[in-house]
């Protein structure tokens, strides 16, 4: 988008250019000029039929879905539910509307005065929307609502399709872009197309993993063929890529599945490890797989956005050390584009600052009858911060051993502090009293967002921070009950 103020601006750059009198002062305070009217506002308003106690909030679509900064403008409301609140937006962000864990996308358009009427009960299918692309808005809801439980089929038949059983996986996610390309060719959410095209995509590459071994099955000739009808389609465009956001991300990790490198540590250790634990066991090997579909990609740019997907990934998930030569090369390779770095560079001082030898985050939280715990209370013996919610499997199969671990070890050299991710605090105190387990648990809110699980840089759960003693973290994010966490207590308490 184009603004005409900004058509001066550059008109203006051109005739200072060419007098005696330009300097680089002036140059500069034209771009910068020119760089804050990439700003505007949007005016969103509206009412909620009931709300009890929701949040309700706008926020950009941030560049990297889980560890950029976030913007998010909490909307205040009337008693009678009613809302207003000016937005100010970046024109290359697309914006969320979002009450509790359930959202809508919006059209970023300063000329609009966007008025939504919210039925709570049916939130997001149902809403009303008053607006210039009134048009727009009415064929994403036919979108939303002929897709209503589609995700939910689709996985249930892909689980089919693990299982080895008959199934329809594919026919559905080819049903969900024909729904699609039906209601939104043409209009603003057209984006939403190329998303659905990268699922399927993604689901195809998943099926590769599943059908190995299998006789007859060739994998070889199967991946290469859909990475290879993918590039066909334009999978691998810059536009395409930014619809999909994480979808390069499930493309590479699950391409790097299908050779068989999980089922090889599993056998190694003579167990089924987690994905957590086999990921930072087989780092190298992973990646060099993940690589494979980057090379797919020939514009440079779209190269460049899909490889801050992969260091991101690599500086969240393993020792920075390993991480910084993969960081270091990108920001020499792609120094041109300035966003993708510096986000990097954000995102590899953020995780600095939680790594070994730092002092832990403080936190005030507080216990199911409402006493505040900080971590200052338990300073002097090493605390393992356990992040939590019912709803994740893989936590939960961490109960037991952990149970273990934590009789075995007295309360005066060892604490488990659980810090629960769950947005419902009823269901949090219910999942409390279902798992029973015997350690402090703590209510954060807020799910993801909530203000501790930031400041460590969480990034999904399950997610472990032990504490040494004196207050600094000692390990970070790599310790799990059901892998290691034994060894390294009896490692360091015995020291």
């Amino acid at each position: 988008m184009f603004y005409p103020y900004r058509r001066y601006v550059l008109k203006l750059i051109q005739v200072f250019m060419k007098t005696a009198y330009f300097t680089p002062l002036l140059f500069l305070t034209l771009i910068l000029l020119s760089a804050c009217k990439n700003k505007v506002v949007m005016s969103v308003s509206g009412s909620v039929d009931y709300l009890g106690e929701a949040n309700i909030s706008v926020s950009e679509q941030p560049l990297h879905y889980k560890y950029s900064p976030k913007k998010i403008y909490s909307v205040t409301h009337k008693e009678n539910g009613a809302f207003k609140i000016d937005i100010p937006i970046s024109v290359n962000r697309k914006l969320i509307f979002t009450i509790d864990d359930q959202s809508l996308s919006l059209i970023a358009d300063p000329n609009d005065k966007l008025n939504l009427t919210i039925s709570r009960a049916s939130f997001p299918l149902d809403t009303d929307f008053n607006s210039i692309h009134k048009d727009d808005y009415e064929a994403y809801k036919n979108y939303l609502s002929e897709t209503d439980g589609l995700d939910k089929l689709i996985e249930k038949e892909m689980n089919n399709f693990k299982a080895g059983l008959d199934n329809s996986a594919l026919e559905l996610s080819n049903k969900k872009i024909n729904i699609a390309e039906k209601h939104l060719m043409g209009t603003h959410f057209e984006h939403l197309i190329l998303k659905t095209k990268g699922e399927l995509l993604v689901n195809k590459i998943k099926s590769v993993e599943y059908r190995l071994g299998k006789t007859g099955f060739e994998a070889d000739l199967e991946r290469t063929r859909i990475l290879e009808q993918a590039k066909t389609d334009d999978f691998f465009t810059l536009e395409s890529l930014e619809s999909q956001r994480a979808g390069i991300r499930d493309v590479t990790h699950y391409y790097a599945r299908t050779f068989g490198i999980y089922d090889s540590v599993n056998n190694v250790y003579g167990k089924d490890l987690a994905e957590y634990d086999i990921k930072r066991l087989a780092y190298e090997e992973l990646n060099e797989k993940r690589l494979e579909v980057i090379e797919y990609i020939e514009d440079r740019k779209a190269k460049a956005y899909a490889k801050m997907f992969l260091v991101a990934e690599r500086i969240g998930e393993v020792e920075l050390s390993k991480a910084e030569p993969s960081y270091r090369s990108y920001l020499e390779e792609y120094a041109e584009f300035t966003e993708y770095t510096e986000f990097l560079t954000y995102f590899y001082d953020e995780i600095k600052s939680v790594s070994p030898g730092e002092p832990a985050k403080s936190f005030a939280l507080k216990d199911k009858e409402g006493n505040t715990h900080t971590l200052e209370d338990y300073k002097g013996k090493y605390v393992l911060l356990d992040f939590w919610a019912g709803w994740c499997q893989p936590c939960l199969d961490e109960f037991p051993v952990m149970r273990d671990i934590y009789n075995d070890f007295s309360r005066e050299d060892f604490e488990i502090i659980g810090i629960s991710t769950e947005i419902d605090k009823d269901v949090w105190r219910a999942d409390i009293e279902k798992f029973e387990n015997p350690w402090p648990q703590l209510y954060g809110g807020n799910g993801f967002d909530q203000e501790t699980f930031k400041a460590y840089k969480g990034g999904g759960i399950p997610f472990y921070i032990l504490i040494d003693p004196d207050g600094n973290i000692a390990r970070y994010n790599d310790i799990r009950a059901t892998f290691n966490l034994r060894e390294v207590l009896n490692e360091l308490i015995d020291e």
